[in-house]
């Protein structure tokens, strides 16, 4: 049923290595070594088509093999029986002091005596079947909210998908396997009052302050994702267009554009900020564009860092995260007659299906505001 694991864990990808020299140092870490060689081969394999072909960010990797490793690691049996499931039934029986039979299992009377086997005796890759992936998903649904059990059945699926296409297995059992029903959650956004307190809430007159009101602009004036703005280079803002040029998910390249207040921030940022933090350096080309006190790349956490410690000060009461303005800034340029599709290019969305529910946050706004101000309503 499962294919002929030791032929086939070797080979090549497409024509390429299954190992990658240039996979990265965190995805390394992400295979436990305490895994059996051949599932350990084909996570490395996956993770190697994940970033080739799939163009897939190291985070988003990184979180498909923390996902795959529990469904490895976990404990059912092919016929979906776990330990507990076992050592309950032999509790039901053992009063009888005889030899019973796993009913669950199908498999010869064992001994209540022998009950304590040792771990080789038990079955091992449940997973591989069907029955013993039903288990699973029972049981991650009784510990993981729906949204992270949903995440979870998508990586287990893509993974199927693979070792099916690359003859690893015979049958896919997650065809069998259905995911929960999630209810889309309208995002959360800012209003203009708000986003205007926020973005003067930085002290310009520091340099933290002056970098911050600049990288906020920046978030607010593009919709771009806290990803691409890290990963800005100072060769990417073209300052005669008022434009960047954003590499965003999948490897794909979009331009998005600056209004006046961005881009007067940004250029003060870039001729007197930049360069206090970097020590003294001028910025050139290939250098990353927001920089931290210690002059290197900003990461993403510290961007999340930024936007909730000015959130505070500016007393919005609400979640708030770098995603939160270009939620707003999506639903801002609608509210204000813009077309969807021209959302949908700013955004980087691939489909307009994704953009779409921003017309429903708008529509939400909407409604509000008439039940508020009707005097009939």
């Amino acid at each position: 049923m499962h294919g002929n694991i030791g032929a086939q864990s070797g080979g090549l990808i497409n024509g390429l290595p299954e190992a990658i020299p240039a996979m990265h140092a965190a995805l390394e870490k992400s295979v436990d070594t305490d895994l059996p060689t051949a599932h350990k081969n084909w996570l490395d394999q996956f993770a190697g088509y994940l970033e080739v072909e799939r163009n897939y960010s190291s985070h988003t990797i990184r979180a498909y093999m923390n996902d795959l490793k529990q469904l490895i690691g976990s404990d059912v049996s092919a016929s979906g029986e776990t330990p507990a499931d076992t050592a309950k039934s032999e509790q039901q029986n053992s009063y009888t002091g005889h030899t019973v039979v796993n009913t669950t299992t199908g498999s010869a009377p064992i001994s209540i005596t022998d009950s304590a086997a040792s771990p080789s005796s038990s079955p091992t890759s449940g997973w591989l079947e069907a029955e013993g992936l039903r288990a699973y998903i029972r049981q991650i649904q009784e510990q993981y909210s729906r949204p992270t059990v949903a995440r979870k059945i998508s990586a287990i699926r893509s993974f199927y998908r693979y070792l099916r296409r690359e003859q690893l297995i015979d049958e896919d059992p997650s065809k069998q396997v259905r995911g929960p029903k999630l209810t889309r959650r309208l995002p959360a956004c800012l209003d203009k009052e708000e986003i205007v307190r926020l973005l003067m809430s930085p002290d310009t007159n520091s340099v933290l302050g002056a970098r911050d009101r600049a990288l906020m602009e920046v978030l607010y004036a593009t919709g771009m994702r806290v990803s691409e703005l890290c990963g800005l280079r100072v060769q990417d803002y073209n300052q005669e267009g008022m434009e960047m040029r954003v590499l965003g998910k999948g490897g794909k390249e979009r331009v998005v554009l600056l209004n006046q207040s961005a881009h007067n921030w940004l250029k003060k940022y870039l001729s007197e900020t930049w360069t206090k933090l970097a020590e003294g350096r001028t910025p050139q080309a290939e250098h990353p564009l927001f920089v931290s006190r210690q002059a290197t790349r900003l990461s993403s956490r510290s961007v999340h860092r930024i936007v909730m410690k000015y959130a505070l000060k500016a007393g919005i009461n609400k979640p708030i995260t770098p995603h939160t303005l270009r939620h707003t800034f999506a639903t801002h340029l609608l509210e204000g007659g813009a077309d969807l599709r021209v959302v949908q290019d700013l955004l980087g969305h691939t489909t307009i299906n994704t953009t779409q529910i921003y017309t429903h946050v708008s529509l939400d706004r909407l409604r509000r505001v008439y039940m508020n101000t009707h005097p009939r309503a």
